[in-house]
């Protein structure tokens, strides 16, 4: 069972030539299919709500990094924040807060700040609260100016050089997805058709079929999705995606598109909106639902097209909210 979730977590959050995450020790980062990129740093302690640095940018040429400084949870003294690397404070960096905060820094504040982060080893927030670590800070703001073909440039964070930002080249477009007509779910069968179990074999186990009512819905006339739960784990259930016409005939394989030109069938924790064409899942990297992805494709009237993905590759206390986009679409 561990070792389907961790394939199957490894699948669905491939990443193309233009979406991809990588992270680089305590520091994370997420750039989506325009190019926009999340860096995260994080606290020692992996669990629960703790302080964490968010630098983001989008791709176009002119645009400048934010960085969000959020200190929530922890139990400790109710100072005034005193943002400070390695012991030396950040001129200019004083937000008006005490206790817990979630701050978006000002521009002058952030060049302060990643000025200051580049060569550091520690970011105290607070009397009391626990660090925001800074290795591999400095690697992993290098790549994001990679992804964003900022190296070399008057405009990168940590890859500079003397070529003007004019030579940054405008991000990519993101992809149109239609929605096919919306169609009529009446009269729908109850149940999977007889063969669908024997097509899954080992994709499944057979005890779960019993005790769980289907998915089922009408994509297009004449093409009915079967969803089959496959495994039920502590906090992630697996499905089995079919298609077959009205009458249960023309059993296949439902194929739901990876961001690298792959296609799965199975998916964990899902839902399906019949009036917006949308197949949804969240896959919990753990428990505490801190790490995955939020994933949807919608039924353009013949296959099924990603829509949009949310990412969070490492298991360090941040809910889903504050996940970064890694794949983002446009709708008509």
């Amino acid at each position: 069972m561990k070792a389907m979730i961790l394939g199957l977590l490894g699948a669905l959050m491939a990443t193309g030539a233009t979406a991809a995450s990588r992270s680089f020790q305590d520091w994370t980062v997420v750039c989506d299919n325009a190019r926009e990129c999340s860096a995260f740093g994080f606290s020692e302690d992996s669990f629960g709500d703790r302080p964490f640095l968010h630098v983001r940018r989008s791709a176009a040429a002119d645009a400048a990094p934010v960085i969000r400084l959020v200190l929530v949870g922890e139990a400790g003294a109710q100072a005034p924040w005193a943002v400070r690397v390695d012991g030396k404070a950040v001129p200019g960096l004083a937000p008006k807060a005490e206790g817990d905060a979630d701050v978006v820094l000002t521009p002058a504040q952030t060049t302060a700040l990643l000025a200051a982060i580049g060569n550091g080893q520690r970011l105290s927030l607070a009397p009391g609260r626990s660090d925001v670590l800074l290795t591999g800070a400095a690697a992993a703001l290098r790549w994001m100016d990679d992804q964003q073909r900022r190296a070399g440039t008057v405009t990168a964070l940590v890859a500079k050089g003397a070529k003007p930002a004019s030579t940054v080249p405008a991000p990519p477009p993101v992809p149109l997805v239609r929605p096919g007509p919306v169609v009529s779910q009446a009269n729908l069968p109850d149940k999977a058709p007889p063969g669908m179990r024997s097509r899954l074999g080992e994709d499944c186990d057979a005890q779960q079929w019993q005790d769980f009512s289907p998915i089922v819905a009408r994509l297009s006339p004449g093409v009915i999705l079967y969803g089959e739960l496959c495994y039920l784990g502590a906090y992630n259930e697996i499905y089995a995606f079919m298609l077959a016409d009205e009458q249960g005939g023309h059993i296949r394989r439902a194929q739901i598109p990876n961001l690298d030109g792959s296609a799965t069938h199975l998916l964990m924790n899902v839902s399906f909106d019949a009036e917006t064409q949308t197949l949804s899942n969240f896959e919990k990297g753990r428990g505490i639902a801190d790490c995955g992805g939020v994933n949807s494709w919608i039924w353009d009237g013949k296959a099924f097209r990603i829509s949009d993905q949310i990412e969070m590759p490492a298991c360090r206390g941040l809910s889903a909210e504050d996940w970064p986009v890694l794949f983002r679409s446009r709708r008509r």
